[in-house]
């Protein structure tokens, strides 16, 4: 319904680049692949755009730099919807064909020299639908779907974003929670076998001493701490119960991921004229 790859028009009038008789079809390819890119054209504007070769083609959104574009690129909720008005001034949607490669020309302050545009259309009317949506992911070997609905340590973090989810200083991902890769925990580490996996349990080895009280060293790195004598880190080795004054704490580290579909309805180019139309998703990823 929303995929308009494919457009046949039918023309009763020509523009002014070609010639052709009343009732000629025309046949025009929209395959672009959908993942747009961002640019800032200035102060004032960003721009999402597509392009493809053979022929060199682009569709070009601009809109804004505001605080509504600011809840469009950087939602606060899980889902934003934002709705825009095209203008022909400052919220533009273009159709356009080039002589070249377009895609060091969109965005430069001085064009590529070697690109020129040969035909331009643009939508003189036509409502954009935002719906951005973002996801945090802790990286921590546990899929999203299968990590505890809540605050395993009660850090305040959930444990979906927290990547140290018993809160003993070492890292989730460390502590085996899925050794063979497959997405089902069952297998997950237990040490002390008391039927809590050790990246839900604050005191791996089941002695008398909470394994981050295990630093010797207080580096932040439990592996690296020892016994004499011992082959295993003093917090996988319950036969050491020796305390330690621990100050290193590891900073929580997750990224999230921000999704924009964009969706035009009610729009005109000439060369499409569609009720809707799906331009495209823009994703990035930032790192907390």
């Amino acid at each position: 319904m929303y995929d308009m790859r494919f457009v046949l028009i039918l023309l009763f009038s020509c523009s002014f680049f070609l010639s052709c008789d009343d009732g000629d079809v025309l046949n025009v390819e929209f395959d672009f692949d959908q993942d747009l890119t961002l640019c800032e054209i200035n102060t004032n504007s960003y721009i999402l755009y597509d392009t493809k070769e053979d022929p060199f083609e682009s569709l070009t959104l601009l809109f804004p730099k505001n605080e509504t574009s600011m809840t469009i690129l950087k939602p606060t909720t899980p889902e934003e919807i934002t709705e825009m008005s095209l203008n022909g001034s400052s919220v533009r949607f273009n159709y356009r064909t080039y002589t070249g490669d377009p895609t060091d020309y969109i965005c430069q302050v001085i064009p590529d020299a070697t690109v020129s545009v040969n035909q331009d259309y643009e939508a003189k009317s036509g409502t954009i639908i935002f719906t951005s949506t973002f996801e945090d992911d802790d990286n921590d070997g546990v899929p999203n779907a299968l990590e505890y609905d809540g605050d395993s340590d009660g850090d305040g973090i959930d444990d979906y974003k927290d990547n140290d989810d018993d809160g003993d200083n070492v890292p989730t991902l460390n502590e085996n929670p899925d050794p063979n890769g497959d997405g089902d925990l069952s297998d997950a580490q237990d040490t002390d076998g008391d039927g809590i996996p050790d990246y839900l349990d604050d005191n791996d080895d089941g002695d008398a001493t909470l394994t981050r009280l295990e630093d010797e060293n207080d580096n932040g790195n439990l592996f690296d701490d020892l016994a004499s004598g011992s082959q295993k880190a003093r917090f996988l080795d319950s036969t050491f119960e020796d305390t330690y004054d621990v100050t290193v704490i590891k900073a929580n580290k997750f990224e999230r991921t921000y999704s924009i579909n964009i969706f035009l309805e009610e729009i005109d180019l000439t060369l499409l004229a569609t009720d809707n139309f799906f331009l495209g998703t823009y994703e990035y990823i930032l790192k907390f």
